[in-house]
C-alpha cells in the first residue's frame, strides 16, 4: 500500500516506544525489528524477540529528558503513562495526557464545544449519598480515569442506581489495583447524560504541523443498550467511507481546542440519530489497546506503528477505491468478572471452533490481564458478530 509522506515542520524527531504490561504483541515487536527503532521498557515484561530488538533501560529517559521532548513518543500500554509522568512530567503531550485521562477535567476543557453537555464530578465514597431523583437519566457512571470499561455502567432510570453504585465498587475492588492510579482512579467518579448512536473508535495522530491523521475506523457493537464491554470492534471499506469526512472534521476541531502535535490516540465517538459527533473518550499516547490497533493490517494493509513513526499517512483515497468490503472484525475476549483470578481456564480450541475464519487467534498471559485471547476474524457481513454478541463464553470455561 502506498505511502504519503507527511511534510517535514523543519524538525527531524527521533522515535520511542515505551513498552509496558499488560502485554506486547508479536507484531509490534517484528514492526520494532523492521524498522530498527528503539523500545524503552517501562518495566520488566514479556516481550517476544527480545534478543532482536534494540531495548534500552527505562533510565534513558530520565538522564535524558531532553532527548525525549524531541522524539515522537507512542506506548503500547496506559501502564507506561505513569513512567512518563515520573521521567518527563513537563513534557507537553504528558500534561495533555493527563487531561485526557482526566474525564472531569476533559469534559470541562469541551464546555466550550458542547456547552449543554451535563455531567457531574463525584466519588465513590459519596455516590450513596447522591440524590438519584436529581440526577437526568438515561446516565453513565464510571470511573474519572479508567480503560477497557472498568467500572462503567449506563443507569436507565432512577431505579437502577443503586445497582450500578454496588456494580461500580464492585468492579473498581476487582481490577483498579493492576493499574496505576493515572490509568485507573478508584475514587473519583464521572456521572454524565447517556449519548444514544453508533460509537466509534478511531485511531489516529496530530502530525508536527497539527494536521490529523486517520489510520483506522472502527465500530463498537453492543449486545443491548445496556451492554458497555469491549467485545466486538470491526472495520470495512463502506463504514470508514461513511464516516471518514466528518471524523476528520472533528479532530481539526479537537486538535485545534487541545494544540495537538505529535500525538497519537486512541478516540471513541458516538455518532446521534441528529447526525452530532460527540467525544466519549481520549486515550492518548496509543491505539486501541492488547494489540488490537492490528486489525488495520488485515483489512487494509496498514502499519500503525509505521505510519506514526515515519510520519506519513494511508492512501485512503486508494483503499477505499477498492471493491472489496469483507467485514474485519477483532474480539476481546474476557474472563467474566466472578471468575477472574480464581485460575479458571479457557478451552482455547474449541473456542476457536465455534468461529467462522479466524485470521488469527492470540491467547494472552491470563496473569497479566482478564482478557484471554485477542481474536481477528473476517467476514462478509455483520451476522457472524451479531452472533458473537450473544455467545456465552462460560461455555468454554475448564
Amino acid at each position: 500500500m502506498p505511502l504519503l509522506r507527511i511534510p517535514s515542520a523543519g524538525a527531524s524527531y527521533r522515535t520511542m516506544i515505551i513498552l509496558a504490561r499488560p502485554s506486547v504483541s508479536p507484531y509490534l515487536s517484528k514492526t520494532l525489528f523492521e524498522l530498527g527503532e528503539p523500545a524503552i521498557l517501562a518495566e520488566d515484561i514479556k516481550v517476544p524477540m527480545k534478543p532482536a530488538l534494540r531495548l534500552e533501560p527505562a533510565q534513558v529517559i530520565v538522564e535524558k529528558p531532553k532527548q525525549a521532548y524531541q522524539s515522537l513518543i507512542l506506548t503500547s500500554s496506559e501502564n507506561a503513562l505513569a513512567f512518563l509522568q515520573d521521567a518527563i512530567p513537563h513534557d507537553d503531550r504528558v500534561l495533555k495526557a493527563r487531561l485526557f485521562k482526566d474525564k472531569v477535567a476533559f469534559r470541562r476543557s469541551l464546555a466550550k464545544l458542547y456547552p449543554e453537555f451535563y455531567f457531574k464530578e463525584t466519588t465513590v465514597a459519596e455516590l450513596p449519598a447522591l440524590d438519584a431523583a436529581a440526577l437526568r437519566f438515561p446516565l453513565v457512571i464510571k470511573p474519572a480515569a479508567g480503560i477497557s470499561s472498568i467500572g462503567v455502567r449506563r443507569v436507565e432510570r432512577a431505579a437502577d442506581w443503586k445497582d450500578a453504585i454496588a456494580f461500580l465498587a464492585h468492579d473498581l475492588a476487582t481490577y483498579a489495583a493492576n493499574y496505576a492510579g493515572i490509568v485507573v482512579d478508584a475514587q473519583k467518579v464521572i456521572v454524565e447524560e447517556w449519548i444514544p448512536g453508533i460509537e466509534l473508535a478511531v485511531d489516529c495522530y496530530f502530525d508536527a504541523k497539527a494536521e490529523p491523521v486517520i489510520l483506522n475506523v472502527m465500530e463498537h457493537m453492543f449486545r443491548d443498550a445496556a451492554d458497555t464491554s469491549d467485545l466486538v470492534y470491526y472495520t470495512r471499506r463502506s463504514l470508514v467511507r461513511r464516516h471518514y469526512q466528518a471524523i476528520q472534521e472533528f479532530l481539526v476541531r479537537l486538535g485545534d481546542l487541545f494544540d495537538l502535535k505529535r500525538f497519537p490516540m486512541h478516540l471513541e465517538l458516538r455518532l446521534t440519530p441528529h447526525g452530532q459527533l460527540l467525544p466519549i473518550e481520549v486515550n492518548p499516547l496509543r491505539f486501541a489497546g492488547l494489540g488490537t490497533t492490528e486489525i488495520a493490517e488485515y483489512a487494509y494493509a496498514i502499519n500503525v506503528y509505521k505510519h506514526f513513526f515515519r510520519e506519513t499517512r494511508p492512501d485512503w483515497d486508494a483503499i477505499l477505491a477498492e471493491p472489496d468490503d469483507s467485514v474485519y472484525t477483532f474480539l476481546c475476549t474476557d474472563v467474566p468478572t466472578e471468575t477472574y483470578g480464581t485460575g479458571v481456564r479457557i478451552d482455547d480450541r474449541a473456542l476457536w471452533k465455534s468461529f467462522g475464519e479466524v485470521l488469527e487467534y492470540r491467547m494472552l498471559d491470563e496473569d497479566e490481564t482478564s482478557t484471554f485471547a485477542v481474536i481477528f476474524l473476517r467476514a462478509d457481513d455483520l451476522e457472524e458478530n451479531r452472533r458473537l454478541l450473544a455467545v456465552d463464553l462460560t461455555r468454554f470455561m475448564q
